[in-house]
């Protein structure tokens, strides 16, 4: 980190919002905590919510700032007067996810919640693949996919590099047959947790679709419930194995 950053220090300014407090009238002097997104995401992931008030977040106007799924203000365990807290700890793991996945801000991510969540990890993995491919003048544009109208489940593209799946229900998520035509994905795809290929390819009338999920037996999506998965381009030969 230290040879990253060329030893320099990373710094943010914490800025609750509220009605008289905004995070732009600080984000001058440094990166701030977006709250504002984090109030958008917790509504969202929470029981009840809808994943689909997600296409277009409510947040800080940095493409910088500081995101989470929750922080040491909002945890009711180490903060008598959490922020907004969640009724199920579990819904913030789901958040810290699609915070991960994500094109714009800067992620904090709570030490333990690394430790606790099986898939916290791998999103880290997989924002750090898509900073390095958009170093390389890749397309890793973040889009919210509208093919799955659904409350409870979210399809990120991240350009035609990747893409993120969320599952925030109670039921497995499973559909078999995917339209991916208006979208950048084509190709092969990895999944960085289970290590499991996707194929989403053309067919009749130029249409795209997910022709290969785990095997070429089986198309479509299948999301198991309470689950995030990462998939990141690979050589078509690798769908291949």
């Amino acid at each position: 980190m230290e040879q990253e950053s060329q030893g320099k220090t990373w710094n943010y300014v914490e800025v609750i919002t509220d009605r008289d407090t905004s995070a732009e009238d600080y984000n001058w002097i440094a990166a701030v905590t977006d709250f504002a997104l984090y109030n958008s995401i917790k509504n969202a992931f929470s029981f009840g919510g809808d994943l689909r008030s997600l296409r277009i977040p409510t947040g800080i106007n940095d493409l910088h700032g500081v995101t989470f799924g929750r922080n040491h203000d909002t945890i009711r365990e180490i903060n008598s007067n959490a922020i907004n807290p969640y009724s199920d700890p579990s819904d913030s793991f789901l958040a810290t996810a699609y915070v991960l996945a994500r094109e714009s801000g800067t992620p904090l991510i709570l030490n333990w919640d690394n430790r606790d969540s099986s898939f916290i990890k791998h999103g880290v993995k997989f924002r750090q693949i898509m900073h390095q491919r958009g170093n390389q003048g890749k397309n890793i544009k973040e889009n919210i996919l509208t093919g799955i109208d659904s409350l409870t489940v979210l399809l990120m593209e991240r350009g035609s590099e990747g893409f993120f799946v969320v599952n925030k229900g109670e039921n497995k998520f499973n559909i078999p047959v995917l339209d991916l035509t208006l979208t950048n994905l084509d190709g092969c795809y990895r999944e960085l947790r289970n290590n499991f290929t996707v194929a989403i390819e053309h067919r009749e009338q130029g249409k795209k679709f997910i022709t290969r999920w785990v095997s070429w037996n089986r198309g479509g999506m299948e999301v198991q419930k309470r689950d995030a998965l990462y998939f990141i381009r690979e050589p078509f030969n690798q769908c291949q194995v």
